[in-house]
Order: structure tokens, then sequence, then C-alpha cells
């Protein structure tokens, strides 16, 4: 189905997404959006104000921040934090679809001025590592790398003393949090501001961006508002404050709706245009990724510690490589402004096969990552499969929740003994993909047909490998080497009488032209490419 509101998006604005660079930042106008009972809802900003003005007898506010104010004077603060909790349904609010959607986005980091838990209830039940970030000390931490990192600007009710809420709060903000001023003011600099939910009322929030844009002026970065059915009032006074509005058609009923639709099809642009900017550093992961969305897929994707990267690429890889399969690890990919979450949900989104170890939080929350992709219904509406995951765990900890899905397998592993079959276990149950997928046959010409002539030769190309490969070497070889090239195939197929040396020609001229596709991004032809196509199928038939 074709994307409903991305065309209301500038295309520099979703090239910002894929790259990295936004910073959203979202405000009241979100929590409308959450699940609450019925009867009830969340209020705006605005009538959070009239809700407290309501207890303050005949006082007559001059806005919210007027009306909180006086609360706080005339009951105290800790009144006011539970008042605060009643009014905006702190124990039954739950995210809306709204909220899904948004998190499904994989931004590295978000800006909140909310006080309530929406996002990280959210965030939870993804479920994303989101790290909540309130106090100044936290801000030198960097334990998120593949999480969220959630930066509540206003602090939130769990910590009173860190609320900003009344005038004195607002007053003293720049006073009292210098650092957090400094970091969101380097955030607006190097990222783009992208306000969701968010009326800039917020004194602080307004300080911080009136400074940059006054010290950077004509080189300030635009800022953007996402907004549904906005009035060319509001349109015209976030202008003025040097911000865009994304106005959305809809109506004020239609919010939550259209959010959620938005965001969806924001995460899915993301997800399928990211590693088409980022850098592949490995060969085979090269061919594979230049290949069409749909096109069948051969990656194998590896979520595994750091520290136990070089082991899986000597005792496992050269196996799976000899396969047809073609093993990749985030660090194989630099994506731009390396937007973690977004490369490995690529990467995932790609692959047939998943192998993730676990026993770090890390590969635990891609873990989660890769059981919902068995568990998604979006894979089976685009005609692939979801992918067979392999989870790998030690005998001494083993996974601790049982996992029972279809399609997901478990094997235990004594690391401490140099004689655990580990690698063959792993090796054994993805041959089970190459016997469930009988892609790489057919995959040529269909991409011949359909008019993709580059991905039908790189298709038809890896064809040709891998049936050399299968030729040429023992089923059961687990070979310590990374496997020849197809150059060294080819001589070894001559040498053996396999090819010809006519057969030998055209292979090293296809290979010439296929290597020009993958790193000179040269067009190809309908007849070259056929020519190619129909050459492989006469070999690989002999």
């Amino acid at each position: 189905m074709a994307p409903k509101y991305l065309q209301y998006f500038p295309n520099p604005l979703l090239d910002d997404l894929v790259k990295g660079r936004w910073l959203p930042v979202v405000g009241a106008g979100m929590s409308i959006n959450a699940k609450v009972p019925a009867g009830k809802s969340v209020p705006l900003w605005s009538e959070l104000g009239k809700t407290l003005e309501l207890d303050l007898g005949d006082f007559t506010s001059s806005g919210p921040l007027d009306a909180i104010s006086a609360f706080e004077h005339e009951f105290g603060r800790p009144r006011l934090i539970e008042r605060l909790s009643e009014a905006l349904l702190l124990g039954e609010a739950m995210p809306g679809e709204a909220h899904v959607q948004f998190c499904s986005i994989p931004f590295d980091l978000v800006c909140t001025t909310n006080f309530d838990f929406l996002l990280e209830r959210q965030y939870d039940s993804t479920p994303r590592y989101v790290y909540p970030v309130v106090d100044e000390d936290q801000l030198s931490l960097n334990i998120a790398p593949e999480g969220t990192l959630l930066l509540k600007l206003h602090g939130d009710l769990r910590h009173p003393s860190r609320l900003v809420v009344t005038e004195n709060d607002y007053d003293r903000f720049l006073i009292n949090y210098p650092l957090i001023a400094t970091f969101v003011a380097n955030l607006l600099i190097t990222k783009t501001a992208v306000l969701i939910g968010y009326s800039l009322d917020d004194p602080d929030f307004r300080q911080v961006w009136q400074v940059v844009t006054q010290r950077l002026g004509r080189t300030r970065r635009q800022a953007y508002a996402i907004a549904v059915g906005a009035k060319p009032a509001d349109v015209a006074r976030f202008a003025r404050r040097g911000v865009t509005v994304i106005n959305l058609p809809g109506t004020r009923e239609k919010y939550g709706e259209v959010l959620a639709t938005t965001f969806k099809e924001l995460a899915i642009h993301w997800r399928d245009n990211v590693l088409g900017v980022s850098t592949v550093t490995e060969e085979e992961p090269l061919r594979e990724l230049l290949l069409p969305k749909d096109a069948s897929a051969r990656l194998c994707f590896f979520a595994v510690p750091l520290n136990r990267i070089t082991f899986y690429k000597e005792r496992v890889f050269p196996a799976i490589d000899s396969m047809g399969l073609v093993p990749v690890t985030a660090g194989d990919v630099i994506s731009p402004g390396d937007s973690i979450i977004a490369k490995i949900d690529a990467l995932m989104d790609r692959a047939v096969a998943i192998v993730v170890e676990v026993g770090t939080k890390w590969t635990e929350a891609e873990l989660t990552m890769a059981l919902s992709r068995v568990k998604s219904a979006a894979r089976i509406q685009d005609g692939r499969p979801p992918p067979r995951v392999v989870v790998v765990s030690s005998i001494h900890e083993p996974v601790p929740t049982p996992i029972d899905l279809e399609n997901v397998f478990v094997i235990n592993v004594d690391w401490t003994s140099e004689f655990d079959d580990g690698p063959r276990q792993i090796i054994d149950n993805l041959k089970q993909v190459i016997r469930d997928n009988n892609w790489q046959i057919a995959e040529p010409r269909r991409l011949l047909d359909s008019k993709e002539y580059r991905a039908a030769v790189i298709a038809a190309m890896t064809l040709l490998e891998v049936t050399l490969r299968r030729k040429l070497d023992m089923p059961e070889s687990y070979r310590s080497d990374r496997p020849r090239t197809i150059r060294g195939l080819v001589l070894e197929a001559k040498s053996r009488e396999i090819i010809w040396p006519a057969d030998e020609r055209n292979i090293l001229k296809w290979m010439d032209t296929r290597n020009k596709v993958v790193h000179e991004n040269r067009p190809v032809t309908r007849q070259n490419a056929k020519e190619i196509v129909d050459g492989v199928y006469r070999l690989v038939s002999q």
C-alpha cells in the first residue's frame, strides 16, 4: 500500500530521518492519544491549568502556568504532585496506538517535556531498552547504545524536586540545569528538531531555541512540527518562531489515528532506506543488500557479543558461506550517525536467518527484535516468510524465559569445553534454511522479467558461485578458512573439467560486469543482463 502521509514531508527532512539526524521532541499533545477508562481523558497543558484552577476558589489565572504556580503556593509541592498524578491519570492511562507506532521508529534519542510514563511503558512492551534521563549526572553515562535514551527535559512525577512545572521552576531552569540546557542546545545545532504534540509554549525550550537561533543565524538547522488539521493562525505562530509545520490532513477526532499511520510510514521508510545510505564493509553482504527488498535473501544476521565475533568468523562463517548463505554482523555496516537500532532493524528485516547469542543485555535486546520478526505478519504480507531464529545460550546461563515459537530454535552450548559441538549445532540448524528455501534458482529470471537488470546480474552470478561451491566442496566440510573467491572456484572447476576454457572467458567477463554494478553503480542493458542470466542458467543446468 502506498504511503498516505509521507508526501507531506519535504525530501530533505526524510533524508535527515534516514541519516539519523532527527531530534524528536514530544509534548503534551502526544499524551492525549493514551488509552484511558471510558468517560475519562488525558488533559492538554491548557486543560491541566483549568483543572487545577477549579481548586483555587474564585482565583482567575492568566494561563496554565499561572494556575499551577498558584496551586503550589496555596497547597504545597507534595499536594501539587498528587493532583497532577490524578489529573494525568498516572495509574490508568496506557500507551495508545500513536505511542505504539512512534516507539517503533528506531530513534536513539528522544526528548520529551511530559511528566508521565507513557513512552517508557511502550518502549518496555515493544520491548526496547529505554534509559530515561532526568538528572544532569546521567548525561555522562553511555549505557544505552542499542536502546533509546529518553531525555525528560521537565523531569517526571517520580522526581518531585526535579519537576519543571511552576513559574519558579521555569525561571530557574537555565540556572539549575545548565548542562541539560547545553546538551539540548548542542542537539539542536547538529540535529533537525521535529516537534510532536508540542506547542512551543514552554519558556525553557524556547530560551534554548532562541539562543541557538541568535548564535547561528541563517546557518541554524530548520525545525519542524508535525500537526494534524492545524489552522492558519497556528501555522503562522510556529513560523514566527522559526518552525515549519508539517500539516497533515485530518480532524481532532482523528488526531491519534493520523499520527499512528504517519509514524508507521516513517518507521518503514527509515528501515527501507537506511542501508542504502550506509557503508557495507564486506563484499558479499554488499552484493546482497544491493538487491531489491522483495528479492529472495541469503543474509544470515549474527547478533553476538563483540568479544566472540572472531570465534564465529573462524568457526562458523566459512561453513555458512559454503551453504550459500551470507553471514553479516552489525559491525559490517556503518550507518550515518551510527543509527544502531535502525541498522539492526533493517538487517533483520532482510535476513532469511538470524543467530543471537544471549548473555548480554544488548544481545538480549536483539533477541527481542528477532522474535518480533517471527511474530510479525508484515513479512508474510510482503510474500517473505519469517526468518529462522537460532538462539545460542550457555549451558551455565540458559535463556531465562522458555521460547515456544515456530521457527525459533534454542541451542545450549558449553563454551568452557574445547570439545563442545556448538558451531556444528548452529551450522546444522541453518542447513534447514537451505532445504526450506530453494530461492536461488528462479530469482535471476524473475528479476530479469521485472526489469531489475542490475539485480538480475547480481543474482545470476550469486547462483553460479553457490552452484560451483556445492559442486567443488564436500557437503559436510566445515573448513576454518574462508571459501574461495569465484575466480578461484572457476579455476578449480576448469582444472576438474567441470567447465571449459570458453566458459571461463565468459564467466570472467560476467564477473567484470557484476563488479562494476556493485562498486561503480553502472547501469546494465536488458540485452547484457539477459546474456548473463541465460549463460548462467546454461552452466548451472550442466
